[in-house]
């Protein structure tokens, strides 16, 4: 039996992710994209995304972030304050700064209020066919989840099909939605 928990998982996938040729990432994070705009979610106005670090191989969110921007869509991303994820809006005038963990964060005072939020794209390392995620580790995502409505969407961009099951998940782990991986879309609904 494999070892599934989080710490197992996030080191297993972060190699795994790391050993992915630039051209190969590249059509992945294509495939990914070309699945998430055929959801039923483009009704919406207000789009939490995390901005992706391409050197580390995230799922890229830099083609959604120009579409969402393009469609005069609300454009909401995090920053890491403290322990705890804060949240502005940007746009193409918006300057960025890399911070410690090689993540942009937007150059602006103005806190968005997180409780106009109607979509959130959340990064992962990997997810579980329950729809459970496995992160890097710091929770700030949790925390953040565990304090919006239910009826927020959440959805995970995976460049992996699931894990049968995370084994160490707990009341903090907030499940996903759905996950857009490049050769489907899971549901979790």
């Amino acid at each position: 039996m494999i070892n599934n928990n989080k710490k197992f998982l996030r080191k297993a996938f972060k190699e795994k992710r790391s050993k992915i040729n630039l051209s190969r990432y590249q059509y992945l994070c294509k495939c990914i994209y070309n699945n998430l705009i055929k959801l039923k979610i483009w009704d919406k106005d207000f789009f939490h995304i995390y901005l992706s670090n391409d050197s580390k191989k995230e799922v890229s969110t830099n083609e959604i972030v120009s579409l969402l921007i393009e469609t005069n869509k609300k454009v909401i991303v995090p920053k890491i304050y403290n322990d705890q994820l804060i949240h502005f809006e940007i746009d193409l005038a918006t300057e960025f700064k890399i911070n410690e963990l090689g993540i942009r964060e937007p150059i602006t005072k103005i806190e968005f209020d997180k409780s106009l939020i109607e979509i959130i794209i959340v990064p992962l390392l990997v997810f579980d066919k329950k729809g459970h995620r496995v992160g890097y580790g710091g929770g700030y995502y949790d925390r953040f989840l565990g304090d919006i409505p239910n009826n927020v969407v959440k959805i995970g961009l995976s460049l992996f099909q699931p894990v049968d099951q995370i084994s160490d998940i707990n009341e903090n782990d907030i499940r996903l939605n759905l996950v857009v991986t490049p050769s489907k879309t899971y549901n979790f609904n």
